[in-house]
């Protein structure tokens, strides 16, 4: 849209910058088709199944757009005159500004589902269902610290570290664990702070 005003302002006459918009746009959709087609690909089997609908509605809107604008150059290309210079009331001129409207309308509703995306992604929501769909069951582990984490509940602990009394499906356990640790804080500092002395001779 930046790019269409932009060949609006610096082009000669309004032919002239509908033939640059029509050439960036021929472009356009080439990466607007063949970016969330890739990404549906490479994520098919792996991608939350709301990753996928986005990136499905994406291509549709791409295609769509692709069709609305290969319409609105078949006008151009009939009209014996500039679409500019027909009279507002004009049906083809009316025809031509309702595809643009709607092009425009695609165009920003794909950039939107990409926002999506990004966002989801920004939050740290994880793009695939493998976390979600994790039956293995877990159990919380603490360390000398008093450092919480989790361990697959039929491995022997790792080394320093032993069982604190909750077992449970991941999700279970980290919220066991958000709980209980309160303080971040190693033991070996809180107990440093804590001495009014601060642990000096």
């Amino acid at each position: 849209m930046l790019a269409a005003s932009a060949a609006f302002r610096a082009a000669p006459n309004a032919t002239a910058a509908a033939d640059v918009v029509g050439a960036m746009l021929a472009r356009w959709h080439y990466i607007a088709l063949a970016a969330p087609l890739a990404l549906f690909a490479l994520t098919l089997r792996h991608a939350r199944r709301f990753v996928l609908i986005v990136l499905f509605a994406a291509l549709m809107l791409a295609a769509a757009q692709a069709f609305v604008d290969l319409r609105i150059r078949a006008i151009r290309m009939a009209s014996p005159v500039s679409i500019s210079s027909l009279d507002r009331n004009h049906p083809v001129r009316k025809r031509f500004g309702a595809l643009h409207g709607v092009s425009m309308l695609l165009l920003l509703v794909q950039a939107l589902a990409a926002a999506v995306v990004v966002a989801a992604r920004e939050r740290g929501e994880p793009m695939s269902d493998e976390g979600r769909d994790d039956r293995t069951v877990y159990k919380v582990v603490v360390n000398d610290e008093e450092q919480y984490s989790i361990w697959p509940a039929d491995r022997e602990n790792a080394l320093g570290w032993r069982d604190a009394g909750f077992q449970g499906l991941k999700q279970d356990c980290l919220a066991h664990i958000k709980e209980v640790w309160t303080d971040m804080r190693p033991k070996s500092l809180r107990d440093r702070m804590a001495d009014p002395s601060g642990g000096g001779p």
